[in-house]
């Protein structure tokens, strides 16, 4: 119990950053449980545990947001399936899941995600992947920036994937700062008539104790 109520705390900091930057939405955390999930080949189990903190995360979540529990279902593609005016995100990492739910009158996406912090050998390995040229150029292979922008795009697929009906890899935005100097995202290519090439999208990105928390949310 001791441990479970620490790592929460290694989040709580980027929790209530998260409030505060998004009062419209109910934003709630779980932990997951592996005590029926052996050490080895429970990867199964452990998934299935992740999932139950992650929907659990979600009924808390959309409770605190309508009074009532809000129960998302699975769709096709394994992402939640939000209730009819409703709006919402899950993330895992590790033995946390995190839940956002919003009013869909409020937003027409939403996206949450948290990973934990990168090793220098592992952020070597992803940002070939999750970063474009012009970002590795900028950001280098820095563990922090790398598992920001990595989550910052995660959450930016999941808010914006299913709005536009459409997948799109990580090379699609970039990080970047508007004019004032304040981050963004900034799409390099054509993903729908709305969302083209060069518009800007606002990310929170929220260095945490335990790893790293990004949200991004898309006004109605």
């Amino acid at each position: 119990m001791a441990k479970a109520q620490s790592a929460q705390n290694d989040w709580q900091v980027g929790l209530d950053q998260l409030r505060v930057a998004l009062p419209a939405c109910r934003i709630e955390m779980r932990s997951a449980d592996y005590t029926s999930a052996p050490q080895s080949g429970g990867g199964r189990q452990r998934r299935a545990a992740q999932h139950d903190a992650g929907r659990l995360a979600a009924a808390a979540a959309g409770k605190g947001l309508t009074g009532l529990p809000c129960f998302a279902g699975r769709g096709p593609d394994g992402a939640p399936d939000w209730p009819k005016g409703l709006r919402g995100s899950i993330s895992h990492c590790a033995d946390r899941s995190v839940a956002m739910v919003g009013d869909a009158a409020n937003w027409c996406g939403l996206g949450v995600d948290i990973e934990q912090h990168l090793t220098t050998q592992i952020a070597q390995e992803i940002a070939p992947v999750a970063l474009t040229q012009r970002e590795r150029v900028t950001f280098g292979a820095d563990p922090l920036w790398v598992a920001l922008i990595f989550s910052a795009k995660e959450s930016l697929f999941k808010a914006l994937s299913p709005l536009i009906n459409r997948r799109f890899d990580f090379d699609a935005a970039e990080l970047c700062a508007d004019p004032k100097g304040a981050p963004h995202l900034r799409l390099t290519c054509d993903l729908a008539p709305d969302w083209p090439a060069g518009r800007m999208i606002k990310p929170l990105l929220i260095p945490c104790r335990a790893g790293v928390l990004t949200a991004v949310a898309l006004p109605a």
